[in-house]
């Protein structure tokens, strides 16, 4: 049967239930009445714990021990207005005896924590402008802050403490004794802070223990559930750590939180062979220098991020022209691969693209890339995927070589990840020391019947090999490859915007195209016809009249300008975009009459009887204006030939914005369910069986009525005929 394993981690240390020797602690209620006090309380306060649980807060000030009872009650006062984030420094006399008072709140609850004045305290605070000297000047930050602490402090050995990327800790700047062994460099094992006391140092920025050895004190309360000592500063240590402090050599340790971001970059951690107490105002002053050291570590930060973002922001420029200059994307990214890897820090580099993989720098061969990529599509769905240890996870199961790589970041450009790039570094092989061998010791508590963490006896220096891991991407780096990806993927959609665009132009280019394309198969057929017929008839005819002559060649001279015209229309169409003209005051008194001679004889409808109205000027282009009335008149003549008595009425009239034109015909008229359609290219009326036609005519003058700014209306009636209104622009 497996014994069960306490978890570090879950021991509640922030519920202890006890506070150290330095100081006591009183809690009250929103009320002020007194709902828990730790044991020592009784030496101060010359009352017992009992009876403090049944009074309020104005009892520490009407109790007749009490020195300094003034500035206990402003104390008080202040506790009844004090809030979750204000935290209040008294100084007070209990017993003719120096103490802090700090008061503040939490979980609904007032604490007041009082601790002893050191009278050997140095007033440190006088030398506030010489420490932040030291460490503005001084060339490693962290370094210069070791220093200022141990002289404000006056301990052993000052470590900082920076966390890795994998929770463990290394030292990376120190202040020891003379005499003392040096940790610097030194790699400690996440579990040697475990997840609630790393939750703790981000509430509370500074934690004491004067002496390992010394008596700690139970809290007694009235309270349902613990007392959260999460913001207290007398708060008794775990048994665990006080033992891992032995065991390494120390009879005192402080604490001082280094807060970056939000998060917990690291620790000033303070060791003292002997017990040593440390005061509350060095304490503060040392939280102040590590804040200012912060402070002073991000503007450094914002220096070097600026500078590398004003080199990256000038490649960006330099890519972005180039993207936008080239339609093929793959060559440019080629011609820029040296400086993508020089700014990712990376090996190599490669582009997978629906047109094959290209291959930069260090980088595995394109059949090894497009398995990766695969493997990466299949199994994840990220658009940015980074793995320092790739080939140490994959390597086995993808037959991948550490020779080639070890970590890579790939970014997806596009949504179907056909188009991704990859960054891949070589691993570097680095020698790690550890304070001690990094491994948990467990031991078995026999009254718990369970096996409990045990500290580290040993912390001699342990050397570790570490392979197949790259160096981790920083925060510009990774900056860097994100800003490509947000850069590529917006020169693509602005090229899908141009391309829609010229498809758009395409478009209208085509319809305005195939409107002259149709006129050539459609519209020449009637000038063709004239041609024609007035060449038969000279052929036909021996004795032919000069009047007669006249006429023929007249109407074989109208025609052939009238196909020049047309022609040469479309000529300039081809030559240009888009179909451009200038209005300009069109007669149709001659070309009227004229297209109704042309159609009676290409439709054989001499028996057609045509009445004009009155045939005001229009504003247009000539050819369209007379494409427009030859297809419509045209229909009216064909469509009412086969009747005994055809009929068509031409008319104009004058309003105030626009001139009507009506064609009316008595011929076979239009479905009503039809008229909808009327303009669809290729779309015969289903009565129109037994004439001639392609279906064209008609959707030739709607392009030609959009073109001109005209507006048409058709009134029709099967076997009663058919009316078009043309609004024509004033």
């Amino acid at each position: 049967m497996d014994m069960k394993q306490a978890r570090c981690e879950d021991e509640p240390i922030h519920l202890c239930g006890r506070v150290q020797e330095f100081g006591f602690l009183i809690v009250a209620d929103n009320d002020q009445h007194i709902v828990a006090a730790s044991e020592n309380c009784e030496a101060w306060l010359g009352t017992s714990v009992e009876n403090l649980l049944q009074e309020t807060l104005a009892y520490l000030v009407e109790h007749p021990l009490q020195a300094d009872r003034e500035a206990l009650s402003l104390a008080i006062t202040a506790a009844s207005k004090t809030s979750e984030t204000d935290r209040q420094i008294f100084e007070i006399v209990l017993q003719q005896q120096p103490f802090y008072l700090t008061v503040y709140a939490h979980d609904h609850q007032i604490y007041l924590e009082f601790e002893h004045k050191l009278p050997s305290a140095i007033p440190s605070f006088l030398n506030l402008y010489t420490y932040a000297q030291k460490i503005e000047s001084g060339d490693d930050i962290w370094e210069a802050l070791c220093r200022c602490i141990a002289e404000v402090i006056g301990y052993d050995r000052v470590m900082t403490y920076k966390f890795r990327e994998d929770k463990s800790g290394q030292v990376i700047a120190e202040k020891v004794k003379d005499g003392l062994e040096s940790y610097l460099g030194l790699h400690y094992p996440e579990f040697d802070i475990p997840k609630q006391a790393r939750a703790l140092y981000l509430k509370h920025l500074a934690r004491l223990t004067s002496n390992i050895h010394a008596e700690t004190f139970a809290i007694h309360s009235r309270l349902q559930k613990p007392v959260d000592l999460s913001f207290s500063s007398v708060r008794a240590l775990s048994p665990i750590h006080l033992q891992y402090l032995e065991n390494a050599g120390a009879q005192a340790s402080i604490s001082f939180s280094i807060i970056v971001h939000g998060e917990l970059w690291g620790l000033v951690t303070c060791q003292h062979e002997s017990p040593k107490a440390v005061d509350l105002s060095q304490r503060n002053l040392a939280v102040f220098l590590t804040q200012y050291s912060v402070n002073r570590y991000l503007s450094l930060q914002k220096e070097t991020d600026l500078d590398f973002s004003k080199q990256v922001k000038e490649f960006e420029l330099a890519l972005k022209e180039k993207l936008i200059i080239k339609n093929d994307i793959l060559p440019v990214l080629s011609s820029f691969a040296s400086q993508l890897s020089v700014f990712a820090k990376a090996d190599g580099l490669a582009i997978q693209h629906r047109d094959g993989t290209f291959i930069f720098g260090a980088s595995p061969d394109a059949p090894t890339v497009q398995k990766i990529h695969h493997f990466i599509n299949s199994t994840q769905n990220k658009a940015i995927y980074q793995k320092e240890d790739f080939v140490l996870s994959h390597g086995e199961e993808l037959a991948l070589s550490a020779s080639d790589f070890a970590g890579l970041v790939k970014i997806d450009i596009d949504s179907s990840k056909e188009f991704s790039l990859f960054w891949f570094r070589k691993e570097q092989v680095t020698e790690r020391l550890w304070a001690g061998k990094p491994e948990k010791v467990m031991v078995f508590d026999e009254q718990q019947q369970v096996y409990v963490p045990s500290p580290r006896t040993s912390f001699h220096a342990w050397k570790q090999l570490v392979k197949g891991i790259a160096p981790t991407w920083g925060e510009g780096e990774l900056f860097f490859i994100k800003r490509i990806r947000q850069l590529i993927r917006e020169s693509l959609l602005r090229k899908s915007e141009e391309i829609y665009s010229l498809n758009q132009e395409l478009i209208l280019l085509n319809n305005a195209l195939d409107t002259y394309s149709y006129t050539v198969s459609h519209d020449l057929k009637n000038p063709l016809s004239v041609i024609k017929l007035s060449v038969q008839m000279l052929q036909a005819k021996k004795d032919i009249s000069p009047e007669l002559l006249g006429k023929l060649t007249v109407n074989i001279k109208d025609a052939s300008e009238l196909m020049e015209g047309m022609l040469n229309k479309i000529y300039e169409f081809s030559k240009v975009k888009e179909f451009r003209y200038q209005p300009h005051l069109i007669t149709t008194n001659q070309i009227i009459p004229q297209i109704i001679d042309h159609c009676r004889i290409q439709h054989g409808a001499h028996n057609c009887q045509v009445d004009l109205g009155e045939l005001l000027p229009v504003m247009g282009e000539k050819t369209l204006v007379y494409q427009l009335f030859l297809n419509i008149i045209s229909n009216a003549i064909k469509y009412s030939s086969k009747n005994d008595q055809a009929q068509v009425r031409i008319e104009s009239t004058l309003a105030e914005w626009k001139i009507r034109y009506t064609i009316e015909d008595n011929g076979i008229g239009i479905a009503e369910d039809e008229l909808k359609t009327i303009y669809d290219i290729f779309k015969r009326m289903s009565n129109s069986g037994g004439y001639e036609g392609s279906g064209v005519g008609l959707a030739i003058v709607k392009r030609i009525v959009d073109r001109l700014g005209v507006k048409i209306l058709v009134e029709s009636e099967l076997n009663k005929g058919t009316r078009f209104h043309l609004d024509f622009p004033n």
